[in-house]
Formats: structure tokens, sequence, C-alpha cells
């Protein structure tokens, strides 16, 4: 499940009430300059420079991480070589390509693996690595057989389960674990649904809103970031774990041929997608009151404050006050 540093939509939200870390800080700097340079090719370059460069750095700090991630990839490439070598050569192949992404996209992120006091994992822990099992039987879920592709979705609903309690009892909740726990779960069930659907267990319409209800919260969030260089953080969403574990029960039970399942996934994928659009409203209401708290607290201009002064006659400038007084003058009696 989502773990204690992130909100519940999309896994790359920050807790409210934890502190910046040194990596976030240096993230925000890099996007703010990103911004700075409005997005362009010079500026995307010297982005993706600097980040490579500090994964570099990472990847010395964690060396413990860094060879588990060697040993994880080197064990998923001979076990996707043995399945081309047994008569299925392109999906082996496929299969070891994303599963060579998924690691180097962990690799470059390893910085990410520090507690929520800021403290950093030793190795990748026994949460992440649950994570990384499941990530890597996704490409396996298109060429299922239907009972084996709901028995699938029930596993990977229980790994996740697991390496959230994992992950708290073993004090390994990380950023990272966050951020790849929530991307896993909705490529896992986003491939799974279109895999139903394949095979007419679930109409395509149903496995649409499925991955529209996974891929929204990402890009909208992923754009909050790039926008604002800050990921939105976890008191600001409204939970969608609910709506998620309806979701999944519904795929599963649309795998087995349940009749009625589609609309047991369809009510998971639409509510949390009202979660998702339930963040978006509370986030702009939050934002606009800020944005009013802001405007008062700050200081007015000296005219506005005298005019005001002026008008509910407690005061006025001095020189209406001057003209006054030579205007009675003027005046006989």
């Amino acid at each position: 499940m989502n773990r204690n540093w992130v909100g519940t939509i999309g896994g790359i939200g920050r807790d409210v009430d934890a502190p910046r870390s040194e990596g976030e800080l240096w993230a925000e700097e890099l996007l703010d300059e990103l911004r700075r340079r409005h997005f362009k090719p010079d500026a995307w370059m010297r982005f993706l420079s600097a980040s490579f460069a500090r994964a570099g750095r990472n990847r010395e700090e964690h060396g413990l991480a860094h060879r588990q991630v060697l040993l994880l990839g080197a064990v998923g490439l001979i076990a996707w070589a043995g399945i081309a070598a047994s008569g299925r050569p392109l999906l082996g192949i496929l299969a070891a390509c994303w599963w060579l992404l998924v690691l180097l996209m962990v690799d470059w992120h390893l910085g990410m693996l520090e507690r929520t006091d800021g403290s950093a994992m030793a190795g990748l822990g026994v949460a992440n690595t649950l994570t990384l099992v499941r990530a890597a039987v996704i490409p396996l879920l298109p060429v299922l057989a239907p009972t084996e592709l709901g028995l699938s979705v029930l596993a990977a609903g229980l790994t996740d389960v697991a390496d959230g309690v994992a992950a708290r009892m073993r004090a390994q909740v990380s950023r990272l674990g966050a951020w790849l726990d929530g991307a896993v779960d909705g490529i896992l069930l986003s491939v799974a649904a279109v895999a139903a659907a394949d095979r007419a267990l679930l109409p395509v319409w149903a496995a649409a809103l499925i991955v529209g209800r996974y891929l929204a919260p990402w890009l909208g969030i992923a754009g909050v970031y790039f926008v604002s260089g800050q990921a939105p953080r976890r008191g600001e969403y409204v939970s969608g774990r609910a709506p998620g574990v309806v979701l999944l029960v519904g795929l599963a039970l649309a795998a087995f041929g349940v009749p009625g399942a589609e609309l047991v996934a369809t009510a998971g994928a639409l509510g949390g997608l009202a979660a998702f659009g339930a963040t978006i409203v509370l986030g702009a209401n939050r934002s606009r009151r800020a944005r009013g708290r802001a405007k008062r607290a700050a200081p007015q201009p000296v005219e506005r404050q005298a005019s005001r002064l002026d008008t509910d006659g407690s005061s006025a400038p001095s020189g209406r006050q001057s003209s006054g007084s030579a205007s009675q003058a003027r005046t006989p009696g």
C-alpha cells in the first residue's frame, strides 16, 4: 500500500509535516533554473547533465543499494533469457528491456533512499525489493490465462500490503519506496486491465477508464511539480485508497469471469478519479485562501493608508488641512 511518506494519489507527494530533504531542495533549485530558462533545449541539457552527475555521486554513497540493483538486474535478465529460449523470444526480449528500464530508473534515483527523518538507508530494503518483484512480472500479464491473470492481480494486491507493512516494521519507509510503489501499482493494474479487455473479460471503455484513473493523477502531479518545483504535500490529498481496493477486486473478479465485475472495477476507477478531482478542488481553494491571507498581511502603500484614514474621518492629509484653514480664513464671520 502507499507508505507513510506520501499521499494516497500518485505516490510522489511529500509529508505535510516533514522538512524538505537536501535532495528535494536540490531538485527544487534545478527546476527553478529550468523554468527561468523557459524549458529551452539547452536548459534541458543542463538539467539532465546535472541529474546524471548527481546520480553518479548517489551511486557511490549508496554502494550497497547499487550492487543490489545490479544483482536484481542479473537475476531478472537470466530469467527472461530462459523464457526467450523456451520458445517466447519476443516476450523475453521485451520483458528484459522493461526490466532494464525499471532498474535504470531506480539506480538513477538512489538519492531518494532516505527515511522520513532524512537519514539514508544502507540498501534497497525488503519493501522496495518486493515492489521491484511486482514490477518484474508486469510483462507476463498480457500472456496469462484469465484465471492466472486474476490470481496475479490478487497476488499483486497482497504484496502491495506486505511491502507497506515491511517498510513500517523495519523502519524502511523512504521517498524512493513511495515513488516506486505508486508507479508500479498504477502500471500493473493498467496493464492487467488492458489484458482483460483484450480477452473480452472487461469492456474496452472500462479498461480505458482504469488506465485514465492512474494516468491522470501522475500527469497532473508531475505538471504541478515542474511548474511549482515542489511535489504536492500529503495533507493536500484526498485519499484514493478505498477506491483502489474496489478497483483491484473488480479487476480480479472480471478475470475470473464473474458477471457484473466490470461495474465493480468501474466504480473503483470512478472513485479514484473523484478523489483526484476533489484533491484539485481543495488544493485550488487552499491556494486561493493562502493568496488572500498573504494579500491582507502585506503592508499597504502610504498613500492608501492616508486615504483610508481620511475617508473614515479620523485623520486627513496635511495638505488638505492647510487648504481648509485657508478657506476658513477667507470666509467672513
